[in-house]
């Protein structure tokens, strides 16, 4: 596998009648790692380093802006393949000229070469030696002409040839460099499975509220969900830690004085630590992943049982040993009677749009019918249990959001 770049020239022709001339201004230079298959080009070679296209002289800035390039091609096919060119060919943009021959002039600015060059023979049906695999890097480059020029039926096979080939690669477990390319990606050319895929992966593994900063032209309200669903996520494991830390106080949870404080007072010196208080889990979360700080609050230690008044050595008359009465149901299955509180404020919550907070005014619908007082729990396992059932319904972005139809 070899780069195309090198066999685009200053002036290339796709359509050797054709009867417009389409100026690529200021194009970007294709990527060192954009490697695809060979591409025939009938592209028209420039000699000299003096003319357009040419490599650059020693004494040329680095920095100077690169030379434009041309495209010979077909008004019809450019008007078959787009509404934008057409809108251009026959309306009144400034991007396209008729000149006093009749021909066309169109110029677009800033586009990849490589990938404008491998539209452009699309659109004119040279698809002899279109590549049958290409690198993301160049599928990201495709996707933002075919995005702006509005030519996804145009390039639907090719697109979902080359989509399906990089399918494999489509990162699911570890948040990397290639999520946001593809989310675009997924965008622009529907793709429902990669697209819920790579956002579940930014819900979960992005360390910290996705940026907008980006180069790439994601819209806004994708950002959007993704952060309220991962912030949703947060506010939820928020509640279910004052709950928990509210229960211990009203004595809801726990066996004795003793037991609930203990409890306690590991459940706030985690959440001290962790710098989370009622209303603060989010702007703790900040440079963290969502998925980092539920293993977290999964893994918070409890104080020793040989603390605990029914574990510990007989003190005299007074101390407390277990008794035929004692509660020990493991927690995870006595909430039950829970489950559809739950199930509601997780869903509400991991939705994106939160809506009641089911501990205000004090309530504790979250913990009031466990009947958890058991010596045998613990923070770590209480908590992992209503994770468990709370954020089950966490999954990724679809088309079908009413806040995304158009």
């Amino acid at each position: 596998m070899s780069s195309i770049a090198g066999q685009i020239s200053a002036r290339n022709t796709l359509a050797a009648s054709g009867d417009t001339i389409l100026t690529l201004n200021n194009p970007t230079a294709a990527a060192s790692n954009s490697e695809v298959e060979p591409i025939a080009s009938n592209s028209e070679p420039v000699s000299g380093d003096s003319k357009p296209g040419g490599n650059p002289s020693p004494s040329e800035s680095p920095s100077a802006p690169p030379h434009p390039v041309t495209f010979r091609v077909s008004s019809q096919h450019l008007i078959q393949a787009s509404p934008v060119f057409k809108a251009a060919l026959t309306g009144h943009w400034k991007e396209g000229t008729v000149t006093e021959n009749g021909s066309y002039e169109i110029s677009a600015e800033e586009w990849d070469a490589e990938a404008m060059h491998m539209v452009l023979s699309l659109i004119h049906c040279r698809t002899k030696d279109t590549p049958r695999t290409i690198s993301l890097d160049i599928l990201v480059k495709i996707a933002v002409i075919v995005d702006y020029y509005q030519l996804h039926e145009t390039l639907h096979f090719f697109t979902t040839l080359w989509i399906d080939a990089l399918r494999p690669s489509v990162p699911a477990v570890t948040y990397s460099e290639d999520v946001m390319p593809w989310i675009f990606v997924s965008w622009v050319f529907k793709d429902a499975p990669i697209f819920a895929t790579v956002t579940k992966l930014a819900i979960e593994e992005s360390p910290g509220k996705l940026s907008t900063n980006t180069t790439l032209p994601i819209p806004e309200m994708v950002f959007r969900r993704i952060n309220a669903k991962r912030e949703g996520a947060l506010l939820l494991l928020g509640m279910y830690l004052v709950g928990l830390k509210r229960n211990l106080l009203s004595g809801a949870i726990g066996c004795s004085f003793e037991c609930r404080s203990l409890l306690l007072g590991a459940l706030t010196k985690h959440m001290d630590d962790d710098g989370v208080s009622e209303t603060g889990i989010i702007a703790a979360a900040k440079d963290r992943s969502l998925n980092a700080v539920v293993s977290r609050v999964k893994n918070m230690r409890s104080p020793s049982r040989d603390w605990h008044p029914l574990h510990a050595s007989p003190r005299g008359s007074g101390s407390m040993s277990r008794t035929a009465g004692s509660r020990s149901t493991a927690p995870a299955s006595v909430l039950g009677a829970n489950n559809t509180v739950l199930r509601t404020a997780g869903s509400s919550f991991l939705s994106g749009s939160p809506t009641t907070n089911p501990h205000a005014n004090g309530s504790s619908s979250f913990f009031d019918a466990t009947g958890i007082t058991s010596c045998e729990i613990s923070l770590s396992s209480l908590m992992e249990s209503y994770i468990q059932i709370g954020f089950q319904e966490i999954s990724g972005l679809e088309f079908y959001d009413a806040e995304f139809l158009v």
